[in-house]
């Protein structure tokens, strides 16, 4: 009979990298590798340059085209090399032989990852366990695991997927900014030729009954502010869905916020967007202010009377009882799991999972919209990244998304390998990560 392994792996950054790991069927023999500076800055330099990483002076399209026509993502051979170079410079010689033996013995792998910051954008799935020829997605399911402090001291436990299965989705898609929002590049992620797929999404939710006709007119390009998002969390929900912008600042993780048609008269703990190059401390209604991770952490609780009514409440209250989140939770947008890139693991990631998430997938880096791949390249007509997102959509109402969204992943990396066509270029579908944290942690979870 086959069953799972699982592998604890834990990432410190102390000068070096210190990686340690330990396999379930063998809790007695911990091992741990020094990842030396030396070693895996040039591996982590050439992955920065082939991911849509903004360069002194250049704009996000600029950088979306270089990544997208000179990159190592745009190029069979050159993603072969830079995977091999990444695995050589993080994934130790004797964690390869544990999965390899396991694998030839008839096991299943999990890899149950918790990264340190300088590994955060590491695509793990990638990674070569035997030569070139075997990549980890192939033979083990890997997770993203946040530290044990978040699981038992989360301020909202998760439910069972089984017990919220048939209740409605949330799904929020490409909604409308305050007018400012455009200055700072935070425009329609969709463009119009988009849209008609996630339409006939929410059709189909619609005809099966598994959307109320108020949320399915208003899922594309709604006008949705915080206080609507807390009023349609608070009814019955098995799980969110939001593509959007995701931002956030180097070293500040409760930065890190979705955006919402929330102006600057809207009370949160973010700084509002204003117009570029205004002096003083005067704000305009049209600048708009990021819904933060310290705002579904915190809540009002440092609001005054007005905002704890505009919520319904006559006190102050928690972002877990204000936004409290659903099983499962999908973020779709950029670098929407910016928590492991920080010293502090937080951000929306964590902060949902406190306010009840058991699932949240997200992505590790930019995505290039589609409409930089048709700029890019002429005459190209796949739509990736609307792609993925569907993808994403679908496998979060089935049973195992993450074995799910696997499966399609590995059916990407044999078209990449057989066509090298940039419709499927691991820079999108590698991007994508499971942040885990079920009602009862799996075996493990609070070793250190």
């Amino acid at each position: 009979m086959t069953y799972t392994i699982d592998v604890l792996v834990r990432a410190a950054d102390a000068g070096d990298t210190y990686l340690a790991w330990r396999w379930l069927d063998d809790v007695d023999q911990p091992r741990f590798e020094v990842l030396t500076t030396a070693a895996i800055e040039p591996a982590l330099d050439a992955l920065d340059a082939a991911l849509v990483h903004r360069r002194a002076g250049e704009r996000g399209t600029d950088a979306a085209h270089r990544a997208l026509t000179e990159g190592a993502f745009a190029d069979v051979d050159r993603e072969r090399d830079l995977a091999g170079l990444l695995t050589d410079a993080v994934l130790p010689l004797g964690l390869r032989e544990g999965i390899r033996s396991r694998i030839a013995s008839g096991q299943r792998v999990r890899v149950r990852l918790t990264p340190s910051p300088r590994l955060a954008r590491v695509p793990w799935d990638l990674l070569c366990v035997d030569g070139e020829d075997l990549r980890l997605l192939e033979v083990a399911e890997v997770v993203l695991e946040p530290p044990a402090t978040v699981h038992a001291e989360r301020a909202r436990l998760p439910e069972l997927w089984q017990d919220v299965r048939d209740r409605p989705p949330l799904v929020i898609i490409d909604p409308v900014l305050p007018t400012r929002a455009g200055l700072h590049g935070l425009g329609h992620v969709l463009d119009p030729s988009e849209h008609h797929r996630f339409a006939e999404r929410v059709d189909d939710y619609a005809t099966a009954g598994r959307m109320p006709v108020a949320d399915a007119d208003h899922v594309l390009h709604c006008g949705m502010d915080r206080v609507e998002l807390s009023q349609a969390l608070r009814s019955p929900r098995s799980r969110l869905f939001y593509l959007g912008h995701v931002t956030s600042s180097p070293d500040e993780p409760g930065s890190a916020a979705i955006h919402l048609n929330d102006t600057a008269d809207e009370w949160g703990m973010a700084t509002p967007l204003r117009f570029p190059g205004r002096d003083g401390d005067r704000l305009d209604h049209d600048d708009h202010r990021p819904f933060a991770a310290l705002d579904l952490l915190m809540g009002t609780s440092s609001a005054d009377r007005e905002t704890w009514r505009r919520y319904g409440f006559d006190e102050a209250r928690l972002g877990h009882e204000l936004w409290p989140m659903p099983q499962r939770v999908a973020m779709i947008a950029c670098e929407g799991g910016a928590d492991y890139r920080s010293a502090e693991t937080f951000g929306l990631v964590i902060a949902m999972v406190n306010a009840g998430a058991a699932l949240v997938t997200t992505t590790r880096w930019t995505l290039p919209a589609d409409r930089v791949f048709r700029s890019a390249i002429g005459g190209f007509e796949e739509q990736p990244t609307t792609e993925l997102a569907l993808r994403v959509d679908h496998a979060h109402e089935s049973l195992d998304p993450i074995g799910e969204l696997a499966e399609w992943q590995r059916g990407r990396l044999r078209e990449w390998r057989a066509r090298g066509a940039l419709a499927d270029t691991p820079l999108v579908w590698a991007a994508l990560t499971h942040s885990i944290a079920p009602l009862k942690p799996p075996a493990g979870v609070d070793d250190r």
